[in-house]
This record gives C-alpha cells, sequence and structure tokens, in this order.
C-alpha cells in the first residue's frame, strides 16, 4: 500500500502491519486502552521510518539510488544501492542507527518534560514515552549487532571490503549472519518458543543465503571484468 513520497522517497506499507495492528489491539492487557496501543503502534512505526529516511537520504547524498521504503511486521526495509565503494556503503548502513541515537535526547527530553504532569492524559503520554524510549534503545543495541543483514553486520561488511574486498567481505558477513540465524532460529522455535523471534531469525538465514549467492556472482562477474550491483 503507497502512503506516499517525501524527497523522491516512495514510502509503502505491507498489508501485515495491520494485521499486526489488530492483532497488537486484540491481545493488549486489560489496563491498556486501544487508543494507547494504536498510539504506541504508530509512534513505533514513525521511528522505525525515520530509521530507514536514515538511510535512504545517506545513500543518495554519496550519489547513489534509494527511491523506497517498505514498512512490514518486522521492520523496516530501504532499498538503497549506494556506489561501489566502502565508504559510500558504510555511510549509507550507519546512517539508520544514527538516526536511533540521536532520538535517545530527543526523547529523554520529551520524557522528562511529561515527568512533573499530573495524571490522566498527561500520565499516559509518560507512559507512551517510557515505552517508546526502551523500543528505540532496544532497535539500536539489536541492529547494530554484527548479524548480515542486520545493519551492525552490513557495517562489518563495509569495514571488512577496506581490508579484504568486496565479494570476501559479503562472503565473510553471510557466512556469519547464516551460522547466527541457524542457530538463533533453532533456540528460539524449539527452545524458548517465541515465535516472532524465531520468524526474525529465518529471515536472516533467507537474506544471508542470498548474500552468499550474490557473493559467488560478483566474484564470477569479476573474474569476467564485468561489475555487479549489491541488492
Amino acid at each position: 500500500m503507497r502512503l506516499g513520497c517525501v524527497s523522491g522517497v516512495t514510502v509503502y506499507v505491507h498489508w501485515t502491519w495491520f494485521l499486526l495492528a489488530a492483532m497488537a489491539v486484540e491481545l493488549r492487557p486489560a489496563e491498556v486502552t486501544a487508543a494507547v496501543t494504536l498510539v504506541t503502534l504508530m509512534s513505533v512505526f514513525g521511528i522505525v521510518l525515520l530509521h530507514e529516511f536514515g538511510h535512504a537520504l545517506a545513500c543518495r547524498s554519496v550519489g547513489g539510488r534509494a527511491d523506497r521504503i517498505v514498512l512490514w511486521p518486522l521492520g523496516g526495509v530501504a532499498f538503497v544501492q549506494p556506489p561501489a565503494r566502502p565508504g559510500a556503503l558504510l555511510w549509507s548502513i550507519i546512517a539508520g542507527p544514527l538516526v536511533n541515537l540521536i532520538l535517545i535526547p530527543v526523547l529523554t527530553v520529551l520524557l522528562w518534560l511529561s515527568s512533573g504532569n499530573g495524571a490522566g492524559a498527561w500520565h499516559k503520554t509518560r507512559d507512551v514515552l517510557e515505552l517508546l524510549w526502551s523500543i528505540n534503545l532496544a532497535l539500536l543495541v539489536f541492529n547494530m549487532l554484527p548479524v548480515y543483514p542486520l545493519d551492525g553486520g552490513q557495517t562489518l561488511q563495509a569495514i571488512l571490503w577496506f581490508m579484504i574486498g568486496r565479494v570476501r567481505s559479503l562472503r565473510v558477513s553471510a557466512v556469519i549472519g547464516l551460522i547466527v540465524g541457524v542457530a538463533a532460529a533453532g533456540l528460539m522455535l524449539f527452545w524458548k518458543q517465541e515465535f516472532w523471534l524465531a520468524l526474525i531469525a529465518v529471515f536472516v538465514v533467507m537474506r544471508s543465503w542470498q548474500g552468499l549467492r550474490m557473493a559467488k556472482v560478483m566474484a564470477a562477474a569479476e573474474a569476467m571484468g564485468y561489475e555487479v550491483e549489491e541488492r
């Protein structure tokens, strides 16, 4: 579903996001109203969107292509194609977590301003801000894990690119992501029985496998003197 276009970047939301919103409202604790649940979801939606715009605008600032963002229940994806330079990739990736880092003092100030108010609506606002502060920090920490295709894993890939080249850096990062993803999927599904976390781990495995295949294609293309764009 197309939401709109900002600075040449078109934003879409996957239909499953609405399914998640309906589930969150239906399964919310009895003491939490549907309105508070929806406000919290939309606020998280906004944080993820800002994060993805960080990626997109940073990529375009170094001459890359970034014209589409898709939001879905497991987060968001900014479809970025930076120039084939390690520095350009590094900036395009790290700009997303930098948005979350900037949001920490912003949310802290808003939380401080709301702490002196009384009960009622202000109390609910403070609860939402506390939750958003925690979620933003959790997203930052989780995203910076050095596991491909998370931002931390792609940051590792960009740093390794400086030292061992584009193809080998992608291969190393993808192998790490594949190993961690398989282990995490098994742990979350069969021991912890956390379906959503297991689903994220499966996504990591799929993207890591795709990264390995891309590394193979890029190696073959380089051997023949061609250049392949990483997607």
